[in-house]
């Protein structure tokens, strides 16, 4: 019985891939990429209406609330696709880190609402826990934003950083620090006291910084507190640290095809470049980091579709899979580049626009270093629980 379900599934994943990469290959070329550069928001809304209609935005939203209730590895398929176009669109950031947000944050009428309009593609929810200039010392769980619970509001105040989508989201769900700890609240893009500044990002694409001044919301629009906010927050950039590994693997693949094909057709010296043996063995080093995220990815996935997986291992697995998939997306993009050589900088070879997607999303939640450390300290932990 198993193996005919876990073949079943192979089916459906193929079919799902093959449909996903003639989509964006016929909708969604690399001029399209190149188009929407440094034009605000950065991405198009009507595509992604075409996103909806293809049913992928709702993916991973429960079928009571208009979804699909697929799973990751199911998710990983369209995100791959829409990579090998470097697609603007933020999928990773709506779909799965504020949408995944919503769904663990716990059911009520305003998570019930946004994730039956996120499915339908029309509404885009970002999330805006980071605050720290660098990026480099947030962790999920930690928030400056100060929340006040008065009698029938809320009260924020507060700055969010590295906010993706930043300009063109219809609102932020926002971390901050309250009577109960870490609290999760919904806050529209046009609130007042709300203030919001677009920072552009090598690949064209903008994150903002969110300035909150005595914000004031309903008390309706509290999501989460607690220890299910601190749940809830994690689990969500767990899968989102996975989903980004997806992309840059896509990516990846994509530089190396392309360097590949490259390799073939530059003559020199009355020969292709790539028959010279120098040449291919980088060629094969890149090949080789490509081989080892996949496998690693692929765990990954396996993991967060587990429904008994367990939160500690998910964690260690998010960063582990993270941090080989930034180092590999660098290591291909560098080399990508110095094999194509002078062509290989002109923004006119396509190559670029891959280099560009692969240095914003491997620093985006933590780079190769700032996910070894995590992966560090969680395996320490959890050695330390096992011994006590």
């Amino acid at each position: 019985m198993t193996t005919t379900h876990n073949s079943e599934r192979a089916e459906q994943l193929t079919m799902l891939r093959e449909s996903a990469l003639s989509f964006v290959t016929k909708e969604s070329p690399l001029n399209r990429a190149r188009a929407l550069r440094q034009q605000m928001p950065g991405y198009d809304r009507r595509f992604w209406g075409a996103l909806a209609e293809q049913g992928w935005t709702g993916l991973l939203v429960p079928e009571q609330l208009g979804g699909y209730a697929q799973g990751f590895t199911e998710m990983g398929e369209v995100v791959a696709a829409l990579a090998t176009q470097v697609a603007p669109e933020p999928v990773v950031p709506v779909l799965v880190f504020a949408g995944r947000l919503l769904a663990h944050a716990g059911a009520n009428e305003l998570s019930t609402r946004l994730l039956t309009e996120l499915a339908e593609g029309r509404t885009l929810p970002a999330v805006a826990w980071q605050e720290d200039v660098t990026g480099t010392k947030d962790r999920p769980g930690q928030a400056a934003t100060r929340l006040e619970r008065q009698v029938d509001a809320l009260l924020l105040n507060g700055c969010k950083r590295h906010v993706r989508p930043g300009a063109g989201a219809d609102g932020y769900i926002v971390s901050a620090t309250g009577p109960q700890g870490l609290a999760l609240v919904w806050v529209q893009a046009d609130a007042a006291g709300l203030t919001l500044s677009s920072q552009s990002l090598a690949d064209g694409s903008y994150a903002a910084q969110i300035d909150l001044n005595s914000v004031r919301l309903p008390a309706s629009h509290l999501l989460a507190e607690g220890a299910a906010a601190e749940a809830a927050l994690t689990r969500a950039y767990d899968e989102t640290l996975v989903l980004t590994s997806v992309e840059l693997l896509a990516l990846a693949r994509g530089m190396l095809s392309m360097t590949q094909d490259y390799l073939r057709t530059r003559i020199q010296f009355g020969k292709p470049i790539g028959s010279f043996q120098s040449l291919q063995h980088r060629a094969v080093d890149l090949l080789i980091q490509q081989e080892l995220t996949a496998s690693v990815v692929t765990q990954a996935l396996a993991l967060l579709d587990d429904p008994d997986g367990d939160a500690s291992a998910r964690s260690a697995m998010a960063s582990r899979v993270k941090s080989r998939a930034s180092d590999a997306g660098l290591q291909v993009a560098r080399e990508a580049v110095q094999l194509h050589g002078a062509i290989g900088v002109t923004d006119e070879n396509d190559i670029g626009l891959y280099l560009q997607r692969a240095l914003v999303l491997s620093a985006w939640l933590g780079n190769g270093t700032q996910q070894r450390r995590r992966y560090a300290n969680l395996t320490q932990n959890a050695t330390a629980q096992e011994h006590a």
